[in-house]
């Protein structure tokens, strides 16, 4: 056999180790037939000089993650060297026609354009983010194959120069990782996350690294006492689990500390602990354990076997004080729900029709089909990707009683949205549990919400001001931005951006960038020019980030036209003891001050006018508060002056 002329050092030593690897297994010859042609054809290619990922190392990772004979063979005849040299005509001849098609399927994704940051950015990912999701919905094998070939790209990236180093990473980060966690495979994102982070951020990733390794023989010696002490309570229990310390990642120990806004030797829960079980009984049986023993933290409690995630991932996570009052994080799973949480779509085709794992990744495909199918900008489409610190949920109520799942942190507004495009267009405020709260209110569990709403009341521009946090989906985002720049489609955008409704621009002349061109509604970052001005450009923009002559950066963020909104409105009522001081206890609820009142009462018909200058919030809706005027016993007009 002709294999000489590959010198790399892969994990396997020789062709027939190699073959014998990714044959285990395999009961059907034909199978193992075409994927002894498949390694030869590859062999045969192979040259010393290309540094380009080999799918000899692609079909080593796969086989681990355990996939399919099929996806094996695909994923070596879709070599970059062979690409060059076979036509898939032949491939169709000498394997099979799904096989085949499966090969160029990822072909197509390898050749689309690597990322480039001296380009426009957005654009370039969003297409490759297209190209993924429709490999997706057709054939997700394809998408797996293409995964794990960047996680080559990643092993092999410090043999580039830190440009493409920067580049590389910052895509991955951007694109493949959270399209990985979608897809629920943790060992590829996990892998690739701290690979990505280290070309990203070269400092962060030695400081944190470093800081692990400083007592570390305590750490483990912590953990394996931890370890053989629950080990004996579930044998007394008759449990048969395997209980092993696992290793936290770097990049999530950074998104943490960010988080958290502390260092890495401040952070509690640094030692963790996975408990295997036979079934679900097992586990909430393992639960009871741990909580019985040691005291737990209940704000790190997470049951995701009952709330499982949108990725299909089961587990219970659970943090106590344990040995030397030290916080260990405890996860408790079954042995199924380890294998989907480490290897998702790679092992899809094993699961039984029907199954809990076969119905979370139909969902997750089906919302990633959504994705592809609902027309949104770039930005929003790379955003609504995009995982947060928080993946959690929460399962909020309609007012007839419909569940919806929306991620942590969203808000009345993103529900509004959520519900319907219309509905958070014309949203005017919103009730939770019956009493009225803004529309930047963050949403708990259990609570029912209601929207209120006015055909006349449009989208604002401060809704999209990301410290006041009105909306935190991408989906809401979007739609947002979409409203707005249909509205602003004639203005121009240097004539929106002034000490109006942006903050820290100061008297100076404002540039739109002509490298990313920013649009209304978009999140922006201001960059000083050394002649005065201020170039504004995306915040997703690679030059946003910098200044090419050391000047500040300033992050700038969408408002009204004004703080404060004044109004002056007139009441008529018929007078009664606590008339003014339920008008005022109303104001004070809604947020309103109440600069001037005059007060008039004509003691023949015992009737009251009231004149009172309003100063609202641009997001407060006038028309909702005089409404609710006309509410209060005894007042019967309420109105503008």
């Amino acid at each position: 056999m002709k294999h000489s002329s590959f010198t790399g050092k892969p994990e396997y030593a020789s062709f027939d180790e190699l073959d014998r690897f990714l044959s285990e297994g395999i009961e059907n010859q034909q199978s193992k037939d075409h994927l002894n042609k498949a390694l030869q054809f590859v062999y045969d290619v192979q040259d010393e000089n290309d540094h380009r990922p080999s799918s000899l190392d692609i079909a080593y990772t796969l086989k681990k993650l355990g996939v399919d004979p099929q996806t094996l063979i695909a994923a070596l005849l879709s070599d970059p060297r062979l690409r060059e040299k076979l036509d898939p005509l032949y491939l169709e001849e000498q394997f099979d026609e799904r096989t085949a098609k499966l090969a160029n399927h990822v072909n197509w994704l390898n050749t689309f354009k690597e990322a480039d940051l001296s380009v426009d950015y957005i654009p370039e990912q969003a297409e490759a983010l297209r190209r993924l999701l429709l490999a997706t919905v057709n054939d997700v094998r394809a998408v797996l194959i293409r995964l794990v070939f960047r996680l080559q790209r990643l092993r092999k990236l410090y043999e580039e120069d830190p440009a493409t180093q920067y580049a590389v990473a910052k895509e991955t980060l951007d694109i493949f990782t959270p399209l990985a966690n979608r897809l629920g495979i943790g060992e590829i994102k996990w892998e690739m996350e701290d690979l990505a982070f280290r070309y990203l951020e070269p400092d962060q990733y030695m400081a944190i690294a470093n800081s692990m390794d400083v007592n570390r023989a305590k750490r483990e010696t912590i953990i394996n006492n931890f370890v053989n002490q629950l080990q004996g309570l579930l044998a007394k229990n008759n449990i048969k689990a395997q209980a092993y310390g696992r290793a936290k990642h770097l990049y999530s120990i950074w998104k943490k500390m960010r988080r958290k806004n502390q260092e890495c030797h401040e952070l509690a829960d640094l030692l963790a602990v996975r408990v295997i079980v036979e079934d679900i009984t097992q586990c909430y049986q393992v639960l009871g354990i741990v909580h019985g023993l040691w005291k737990h933290l209940p704000q790190e409690f997470d049951d995701y076997i009952a709330n499982t995630k949108d990725n299909g991932y089961q587990s219970i996570h659970t943090a106590i004080f344990g040995p030397e009052q030290q916080i260990i994080e405890v996860q408790i799973r079954t042995k199924d729900m380890q294998e989907f949480a480490e290897h998702g779509v790679a092992a899809h085709w094993r699961y039984k029709e029907g199954s809990n794992q076969d119905q979370a990744m139909e969902k997750t495909i089906e919302a990633l089909r959504d994705m592809l199918e609902n027309p949104i900008d770039d930005d929003a489409l790379l955003e609504e990707l995009k995982p947060t610190f928080f993946n959690d949920r929460v399962y909020v109520l309609t007012p007839k009683g419909n569940v919806i799942d929306l991620p942590q942190r969203a808000t009345a507004l993103d529900f509004a949205y959520f519900v319907h495009t219309e509905i958070g267009n014309h949203c005017i405020g919103a009730k939770v549990n019956g009493q009225r709260v803004p529309l930047s209110y963050p949403l708990k569990s259990g609570e029912r919400v209601e929207i209120l709403t006015d055909p006349d009341s449009t989208p604002k521009l401060n809704w999209l001001n990301h410290n006041k946090r009105y909306v935190t989906t991408g989906r809401a985002s979007a739609n947002i931005r979409s409203w707005l720049k249909n509205h602003y489609k004639d203005t121009e955008f240097t004539q929106l951006i002034s000490n109006d409704n942006l903050t820290g621009l100061g008297n100076r002349e404002v540039l739109t960038a002509p490298c990313c061109h920013p649009q209304i509604g978009d999140r922006i970052t201001g960059v000083y020019q050394l002649d005065s001005t201020i170039q504004v450009h995306r915040a997703t923009c690679p030059n946003a980030s910098k200044s090419e002559h050391g000047l500040p950066i300033l992050e700038l963020e969408w408002g009204e036209r004004t703080d404060k909104i004044r109004h002056t409105i007139h009441i008529e009522a018929f007078d009664r003891q606590g008339l003014l001081q339920d008008i005022t206890t109303l104001l004070n609820q809604s947020q309103v001050n109440v600069l001037k009142a005059n007060t008039e009462t004509d003691n023949a018909d015992q009737s009251v006018t009231m004149e009172l200058l309003l100063e609202l919030e641009p997001e407060d809706d006038l028309k909702y508060l005089l409404k609710r005027m006309e509410y209060i016993p005894n007042v019967f007009k309420a109105n503008l002056a």
